[in-house]
């Protein structure tokens, strides 16, 4: 049986990012990251005997025509798209499309087909089944039983002119047991964040869920749950070491929501990886509440580059809205401990949270010049379906967007703040990006990192990407 796994074109300013994306949205360049759940899919199809191809509309730049033409050259008997909330009324057009041109059984996933899995069903008759959750674990066990999905769970699907829900089914629980992604059908030459400083650079996950409750976060709400699942640190190594060999990775960019939960996990991960001496860069997400001197200094030690925090907001009281769980001093002094232990902090930063007035969007704009991580991101705040910030907006009738493709980013906030309307967030970040980075402290702050030829490109990589994204946000919708 042939699958073909698929991201079709995504219309609309910029490049759409669908897969892997905690803030799913149009960017300004094609800086897209590595589709890890994809990659871990096709894995565990091919080892179940099916053929996988693999099509990214959006990374190859084919338009749809092109993209048809090449999904009729692989023959699929099945299909299958990760499904998001801001690109679901175009990814509706391209099954229907698709359905059409191929015959093939449609399968989606993802948070919002999670979510509204019997809606994508009745609003899009190419459908035949969701994978709900963690979708990845499950496909191969779906594909297998196509025309007898009756006793497989975790899915709802099409049965006649019936919807069948199938119940959530199980998470995977010994992650060990999972095949290693596969870099080959999934290309991981096609991807590359804005701040990698090495090339061969990857992606990678030790684990799985997380333990904090942050109102607005989408994937432990609607893809793994709270529940934090962790890889042996044996299975890890096997992953890095063939990484190595295969393919002469340099750098690394380990995709868990949060690695610093668990802190003699992370000095041991340290301590081996210092022990195989690869000479790796890498890069993690982590929270300034389970950090400290010792760990970073052996994360440090052991090549870590930088560390991406959630900030969120500089004001006490938006952070104790949606459930940050830290305070302003535990943030201001966790990017000072990361900064003195020689790694860069990078700052997650959000505007347009139901709890925001103009006085908190301008104290976040100001603590974000006050703590000064090395790198920042800004966003819109988003309430993904899915997470319990979707279900307060929707409740509290706070909902501006009328309709899902204004999730994307480029449409200014989808809720009502305090005292500000649409237009007054419209060039946001814009804004926020320029009076960050356009300082002379900033610029300062940046020098010290620029000691070799790959950090040296890093910056000017960074700034180009940097002006484009300012011109994307200044621009009208």
């Amino acid at each position: 049986m042939q699958v073909l796994i698929i991201n079709p074109p995504w219309p609309g300013k910029g490049y759409g990012t669908r897969s892997q994306n905690r803030i799913i949205k149009h960017r300004s360049d094609k800086f897209l990251q590595y589709p890890i759940f994809l990659s871990y899919s096709a894995s565990q199809l091919k080892n179940a005997g099916f053929k996988v191809t693999y099509i990214d509309s959006v990374i190859q730049d084919l338009n749809f025509d092109q993209t048809l033409t090449a999904v009729k050259k692989s023959k699929p008997d099945v299909i299958f798209m990760e499904t998001t909330t801001p690109s679901i009324d175009a990814d509706y057009d391209s099954l229907i499309s698709l359905k059409d041109a191929t015959g093939a059984r449609i399968i989606v996933g993802g948070p919002h087909a999670t979510y509204f899995h019997r809606d994508v069903l009745e609003e899009c008759a190419a459908i035949d089944v969701v994978i709900r959750h963690e979708f990845d674990a499950k496909i191969a066990n779906v594909v297998a039983n196509i025309d007898t999905l009756d006793f497989v769970k975790g899915i709802t699907y099409r049965k006649g002119d019936e919807i069948v829900d199938n119940g959530d089914g199980d998470m995977a629980q010994d992650l060990d047991e999972i095949p290693f992604p596969d870099r080959d059908i999934i290309p991981w030459q096609w991807y590359l964040e804005a701040w990698y400083s090495r090339r061969p650079f990857m992606n990678m996950m030790t684990s799985r869920g997380c333990p904090y409750h942050c109102a607005f976060c989408l994937w432990p709400q609607s893809m793994y749950g709270h529940k934090q699942r962790f890889r042996s640190l044996d299975n890890v190594f096997a992953e890095i070491g063939m990484l190595v060999k295969r393919y002469g990775v340099r750098e690394l960019n380990i995709d868990d929501d949060t690695f610093t939960t668990r802190r003699e996990r992370v000095l041991e991960f340290c301590r081996r990886l210092r022990k195989e001496k690869y000479g790796l860069i890498w890069t993690c997400n982590g929270r300034v509440d389970n950090i400290d001197d010792e760990m970073l200094g052996e994360m440090r030690r052991a090549g870590c580059k930088m560390i991406r925090l959630g900030v969120e907001s500089g004001s006490q009281e938006v952070l104790d809205g949606i459930g940050k769980g830290l305070t302003l001093a535990q943030i201001e002094e966790g990017i000072r401990l990361v900064k003195k232990n020689g790694i860069q902090a990078l700052g997650g930063f959000m505007f347009g949270f139901p709890y925001d007035t103009r006085e908190t969007v301008e104290q976040t704009i100001k603590f974000s010049k006050q703590v000064s991580p090395d790198q920042v991101q800004f966003s819109i705040a988003m309430c993904y379906p899915g997470t319990s910030l979707y279900d307060y907006a929707r409740d509290k009738g706070l909902l501006l967007a009328k309709s899902f493709r204004e999730f994307d980013m480029t449409h200014g906030p989808v809720m009502a703040t305090q005292d500000m309307t649409r237009s007054d967030l419209e060039h946001i970040l814009a804004r926020a990006y320029r009076e960050f980075y356009f300082r002379p402290r900033f610029a300062l702050q940046t020098l010290k990192h620029m000691k070799d030829k790959d950090e040296i490109l890093r910056v000017f990589r960074s700034l180009r990407s940097l002006v484009r994204t300012i011109r994307l946000h200044r621009a009208g919708n």
